[in-house]
């Protein structure tokens, strides 16, 4: 049997496969009891059939790319919402430097130096992982001591809260803590794993192909692989021709 790429699959190509492995000749696979509630193995996977072990070398790897394809839609969507927010603060803190009571105009200051950055909205155009530090440092600066008293002075409680709130969304969204890739970077990688599961398991299953004990077992092997050439044909390498070349620009 010729060798099979993944090279061409997207991320979506690998998704879609998780109907395949819920229906046909991967459907009757039941990994049930090697599956455990959090996604994880269940028990020693050494002592797990070949086709068993091998639907799950699939499984896994696609519900990483599952969860980072949702991992990035939802952090563009924190990061709005915690842009928002330090807008409201910023406009909040520069009606308090218009207020009549000077103790307010010196709070609203000492805040607009310790809370903002550049115009009051600089912050909003840091990178996810510095916007999630930013947040936790306004949040301590104004846990205790002056920074306590001044919000607390300017009624600007109900506003950190929700600069809480929008941070920690925004922490969850983009995995903080736990890897330092972006979740455009993170999807990739774990398509990028994907790639290497799937060539992986289409050789081991040639391999019982060929040499499985019985007529049975190896056409059961054919059949799941049957399916794997199926989505690497669906993608194939792309070609440049004179036809859909583009002309580079020079550089001057």
């Amino acid at each position: 049997m010729a060798d099979v790429s993944f090279a061409y699959v997207p991320a979506e190509g690998f998704t879609a496969f998780s109907a395949e492995l819920s229906s046909g000749a991967w459907g009757s696979i039941d990994v049930a009891t090697y599956l455990g509630a959090d996604g994880r193995a269940a028990k020693p996977l050494g002592d797990a059939p070949t086709f068993v072990a091998l639907k799950l070398q699939l499984m896994w790897p696609i519900a990483n790319v599952v969860f980072a394809t949702t991992g990035a839609g939802a952090a563009k969507s924190c990061d709005d919402d915690w842009d928002g927010t330090q807008k409201l603060l910023s406009s909040m803190i520069t009606v308090g430097l218009a207020a009549k009571d000077p103790l307010e105009r010196a709070a609203a200051g000492r805040l607009q130096k310790t809370l903002l950055l550049g115009d009051g909205e600089k912050q909003t155009r840091l990178k996810y992982q510095q916007e999630v530090d930013f947040g936790r440092q306004q949040l301590r600066l104004t846990s205790q001591g002056q920074g306590a008293a001044d919000v607390a002075l300017l009624k600007l409680q109900s506003v950190m809260a929700d600069i809480s709130a929008t941070t920690n969304a925004l922490a969850d969204a983009i995995g903080y803590g736990t890897t330092g890739l972006v979740p455009s970077k993170r999807r990739k990688a774990a398509a990028a794993a994907c790639m290497s599961a799937f060539a992986t398991v289409a050789q081991q299953l040639e391999w019982v192909a060929e040499f499985g004990m019985d007529g049975a077992d190896r056409q059961k092997a054919i059949a799941l692989r049957a399916t794997m050439i199926e989505l690497a044909t669906r993608y194939p390498r792309q070609t440049i021709t004179k036809s859909n070349a583009t002309t580079p620009t020079p550089i001057a």
